[in-house]
């Protein structure tokens, strides 16, 4: 993850240095001595500790406490100083003494001249960056430089890791999650309101969204002329939504990175829309629309195409009056008269199963089976409609978005409803009825919720609440029972796709349900749920369009019930990893440091990661957006999230030095501001 970035692969020259290089020397005399200068690698401690940089191992931290090999244990950070290193001709005695131990008491009599290391030297005042004259070498940092700091001949160096300080915890509880989320985002004492939603709004929520539309407006309204909000406004129109806003910084929906998620879905749409049919089917007309919607189960929404285009239900309405039906009255009682088989093979619906019930409800005489079955008076209220029942709660499962029931459409299909009527008396002369119902009145129902109208974001609400065990994301109405969601659910696995179920579940392993009108419903479960609209058919009756979508999108993002899904698989992950290290977060607050992604460091300081978090040279996020130049980012992370300007790592550079180094003037002056 970190080979080819250079603010991890850079090493210092702190090998050998000679003594003539190293300005200000005390002894002159022993410039014939080679002196040593050597910083130790803390990326084996660094290692040992976190797991290493490979693989599942970092989601795995070592607590163990670091011992030596004959058991006993270092005290923290011992290994961390800088050890003085031996000279050469100390390491040729001891290892002639190693092979000839009479070499020992010859070679401790003999006078040696006293060898002097250089140690790094302390830092001066913070912040002050050093000249060399011209002409005079200079060693910065244990290699050549123009700039660096004051090395001092004698005394032991500070540690780099005693030179920034850490959030006290007990200040930390002290403050409340609204004074956290101010701060996050105050820049001179007030809150920029559009920054703050535009970062609320790249996570997948929409502004009409019910549960932030209300502090939208009321901070819109508070808000000065400049567009922006004190404290006290700003807690005032947060009151009740922190929660749900820190929710949504910090990443923890169920797609987390969901521009990454909206970039790819957006490919695949225009893939899609590009394609060419391979087998004509009836009904083409209108193939030129297309239109995809997906809604998470947190509520995040996503659109494409002609996503508002109204079109009918038909055969989607099956399941949920189905859910309906086991809903009120068990789904023990419902399967008495309706089986579970998978979709018919048979070409005429004039066929039963063994025990003389229809195979499936996802079928029309399964469909007037569950419709007759709402019309039970103990379940239903005698002055109530029955269609104005089930229309409430299609408008409840969708957040009572565009859901009505076409007219036109409706009395066209009475016109035309002699195969229903027929298909009605041939289960009555079957007695596959409940007692005391009214057929006609069954038949009817089902033409209404045929004829009832939709669009593919209403739709894709409706599947979303499926996938949420019946609970709607939006309003967290629980317009159904799971167990009635899971019933649902299980019969759209075998037989919502006609005769292309088996093939769609092999491939997808996800409940859908097709109609004629070219709509198809996906709902993944505890994830998400989709509504594809594609007038075009292909020979199975499905829209082509919205099933090669729906079979890519679930390849891309692994969605399969049997995929192995890890983060570092080259697929764009969808899943939060909630059990991250501390050494993968340190990982990861660098890399956006890198990157001057301020969305991702603001969502780790959010989730109360410490910012002065420093890598196995000692080096901090501020380190890095310092010497790449990210100004927003080091911005960030000096005014909103209180990192130490202080802070030095192993070789002892600043943030500051660093950016001079890297010739970035205005992180210069930056620097040079927030020191002031």
């Amino acid at each position: 993850m970190y080979a080819n970035l250079d603010w991890l692969t850079h090493t210092r020259e702190s090998a050998y240095l000679p003594m003539e290089n190293i300005p200000h020397q005390d002894h002159p005399e022993e410039n014939s001595y080679l002196c040593f200068q050597r910083t130790p690698s803390l990326r084996r401690k660094w290692r040992k500790r976190y797991g290493g940089l490979d693989g599942n191992k970092l989601l795995e931290p070592n607590t163990e406490d670091d011992s030596t090999e004959n058991g006993s244990v270092n005290e923290p950070h011992q290994d961390r100083n800088f050890p003085q290193t031996q000279s050469p001709e100390s390491l040729v005695q001891a290892r002639a003494t190693t092979v000839n131990p009479s070499l020992k008491s010859q070679n401790a009599v003999q006078p040696q001249m006293p060898i002097k290391f250089v140690t790094p030297g302390s830092i001066g005042k913070r912040g002050s960056c050093d000249i060399a004259p011209v002409g005079s070498p200079m060693v910065t940092n244990g290699r050549p430089g123009k700039v660096g700091p004051q090395r001092e001949q004698a005394g032991n160096p500070t540690p780099f890791w005693h030179s920034f300080n850490r959030l006290d915890p007990q200040q930390a509880k002290r403050k409340g999650t609204a004074d956290v989320l101010f701060e996050s985002f105050a820049s001179e004492g007030r809150v920029n309101t559009s920054r703050l939603f535009e970062a609320i709004w790249r996570s997948g929520i929409r502004k009409t969204d019910p549960r932030i539309i209300d502090c939208h407006l009321l901070m819109t309204k508070l808000q000065a002329a400049d567009g922006t909000v004190n404290r006290d406004a700003f807690h005032r129109s947060t009151t009740g939504f922190v929660s749900f806003i820190v929710k949504a910084l910090q990443g923890r929906f169920i797609i987390p990175d969901f521009p990454t998620f909206t970039e790819e879905t957006q490919k695949l749409f225009l893939k899609t829309k590009q394609l060419d049919p391979v087998k004509q089917g009836p009904g083409n007309e209108g193939s030129w629309k297309w239109g995809v919607s997906i809604c998470t189960v947190d509520g995040q929404r996503l659109s494409l195409g002609d996503c508002m285009e109204p079109f009918l239900l038909e055969a989607l309405s099956w399941p949920f009056v189905y859910g309906m039906a086991v809903d009120q009255l068990g789904v023990d009682y419902v399967h008495r008269y309706v089986g579970v088989e998978e979709f018919s093979k048979y070409d005429s619906p004039f066929t039963l199963t063994k025990q003389g019930m229809p195979h499936s409800p996802l079928i029309v005489t399964g469909a007037i089976i569950t419709a007759s079955l709402l019309q039970l008076p103990a379940r239903v209220e005698a002055e109530e409609e029955k269609y104005d029942s089930v229309l409430n709660t299609f408008r409840r499962l969708c957040n009572k978005e565009h859901t009505n029931l076409n007219c036109t459409s409706y009395q066209n299909l009475k016109k035309e409803s002699v195969r229903l009527h027929s298909l009605s008396f041939y289960l009555q002369e079957k007695k596959c009825f409940p007692e005391s119902v009214d057929i006609n009145a069954a038949v009817d129902l089902i033409q209404q919720c045929s004829s009832t109208e939709v669009t593919c974001e209403s739709g894709a609400v409706m599947a979303a609440t499926l996938a949420n065990g019946g609970l709607c994301p939006l309003s967290g109405d629980q317009v159904l029972s799971p167990s009635s969601a899971r019933a649902m659910l299980s019969m759209m696995q075998v037989a919502g796709m006609n005769d292309y179920s088996r093939l769609f579940h092999f491939k997808t392993s996800v409940p859908a349900k097709s109609s004629k009108s070219g709509s198809l419903l996906v709902a993944v479960p505890g994830v998400l749920g989709i509504m594809c609209w594609s007038p075009e058919l292909d020979a199975f009756a499905n829209s082509w369009k919205a099933v090669h979508f729906c079979e890519e999108l679930v390849s891309t993002f692994q969605l399969h019930s049997f995929d192995i899904r890890t983060p570092f698989r080259q697929v764009v992950a969808y899943r939060q990893w909630k059990a991250e290290s501390e050494g993968y977060q340190i990982m990861n607050i660098l890399l956006a440091a890198y990157r001057g992604d301020v969305q991702s460091l603001r969502r780790y300081f959010l989730s109360g990661v410490d910012m002065n978090a420093v890598d196995y040279d000692g080096r901090s996020a501020l380190h890095i957006a310092a010497s790449q130049g990210q100004t927003e980012a080091a911005k960030f992370l000096i005014e909103n999230a209180g990192a130490s300007i202080s802070v030095r790592d192993r070789w002892g550079t600043t943030p500051l030095q660093d950016a001079v180094r890297s010739n970035h003037s205005h992180m210069v002056q930056m620097l040079q501001k927030s020191e002031g």
